[in-house]
């Protein structure tokens, strides 16, 4: 199992952070360049892309003003609408592997949007003929409700996982831009250090919001400062393991240097919302506001994706399935997010009685994102070593049993 998961990790690798070996080889020799952000703006800004952008903005404004109600009436509609809008293009995207939807889906605005909201239309209406008109409704109902708690669990996973591109885009742009061959500490005092320096900003942040009248105990302040200390002594001590020697490398030092200060912002977000939420107002309020940033980079992350496979293609590199592709990746990204977007706005809804105490499934949800977010600190570190050929071992093994310590 360890052999599996080493090699699935390594041809990822190969494809994303390939780069010269140890005796200082040409950065133009490796195989891909970094995606570009004028590559991804093609895909998300594209004129078939606007009227789904169009499309999932106009349905999140919709379950926004369902959750303001107390009605279970509205509650239901989140449930119908929310699984009927996801399921749509979710169909959308599967069915885009035929040549004849593709065409007919790249029209005009009518029929660009023809496809996923007919299909929308259609599930949403049979799930609201199950709750009103058959016996099973109520257990439909429940089976849902519980869906969309599972799903707002689930993807803080996914929050911690794609939230990794953007900063591993940069890191690799700055990595691959590196010249010299003289061994550097950089990325050692990066990570050593962004944890201290995001929680002195996090800190100014705090006073900043007490200036306007919010108010943070001594208590929270206490353990935003134990907490960021704690998660940042272990990552590094984890970090240091499995680097060991290799961490001076040139290239490795800048990779993970700026991906450190760029991820434990995203890290530090979640611990300060995490606490207050504890002592405050659900933390649902900024996850709402930070659900729009979520979205875009979804789609950000699946694009990148789906441009690494098809720039893998075309530069002769093994075939791989490609399920996600430039055709189909705005579906998916919609879906998902569709999803997503519903699971929050059920939860932050004053009608929802499923769940009992929605500050629990809040704080849980956090501290996955955050654990997540630790495991890809180090997976990111590890793919960045193999792709390098600067360690052979499975990611287990390397932070279990290092080399040259």
């Amino acid at each position: 199992m360890e052999e599996d998961n080493q090699k699935l990790v390594e041809e990822e690798t190969e494809s994303e952070i390939e780069a010269p070996d140890v005796k200082g080889q040409e950065i133009e020799d490796s195989p891909l360049s970094p995606i570009t952000n004028f590559d991804i703006l093609k895909i998300i800004f594209s004129r078939t892309t606007a009227p789904h952008a169009i499309s999932l903005s106009l349905f999140l404004f919709i379950l926004g003003v369902f959750s303001r109600s107390s009605s279970q009436f509205f509650v239901d509609m989140i449930l119908i609408i929310g699984f009927g809008f996801s399921f749509g293009y979710l169909i959308t995207a599967m069915l885009m592997r035929f040549d004849s939807i593709k065409k007919f889906s790249d029209g005009n605005y009518k029929k660009i949007l023809l496809i996923p909201l007919t299909l929308s239309l259609l599930i949403s209406l049979s799930f609201w003929y199950a709750f009103e008109l058959t016996e099973y409704g109520d257990r439909l109902r429940n089976i849902l409700s519980l869906g969309l708690v599972i799903i707002f669990v689930i993807w803080q996973f996914a929050q911690a996982w794609w939230m990794r591109v953007p900063f591993k885009e940069f890191a690799l742009s700055k990595m691959l831009r590196v010249t010299s061959t003289e061994r550097s500490n950089f990325g050692k005092y990066a990570n050593g250090f962004s944890p201290v320096i995001w929680s002195l900003i996090g800190f100014g942040v705090f006073l900043a919001f007490e200036s306007q009248g919010t108010n943070f105990s001594n208590i929270f302040m206490i353990m935003w400062f134990t907490m960021m200390a704690v998660l940042g002594s272990i990552a590094f001590y984890l970090l240091y393991r499995m680097n060991s020697k290799n961490w001076s490398d040139p290239m490795i030092s800048v990779f993970s240097a700026y991906f450190a200060i760029g991820y434990w912002s995203f890290l530090a977000y979640h611990l300060g919302v995490m606490l207050y939420s504890r002592e405050s107002q659900p933390s649902f309020v900024f996850d709402l506001v930070f659900m729009v940033i979520t979205i875009m980079l979804v789609i950000y992350s699946l694009s990148v994706q789906a441009l690494r496979s098809e720039t893998r293609s075309n530069k002769g590199h093994p075939k791989r399935g490609r399920m996600i592709n430039s055709d189909n990746v705005i579906f998916y990204a919609i879906s998902f997010t569709a999803a997503y977007g519903a699971s929050s706005f059920f939860l932050a809804s004053e009608g929802t009685l499923f769940v009992s105490n929605i500050k629990n499934v809040g704080f849980v949800s956090h501290l996955i994102v955050i654990a997540s977010g630790i495991l890809v600190l180090l997976l990111v570190n590890y793919t960045a070593l193999v792709g390098r050929g600067l360690i052979d071992q499975g990611f287990v093994d390397s932070i279990r049993a290092p080399k040259d310590n």
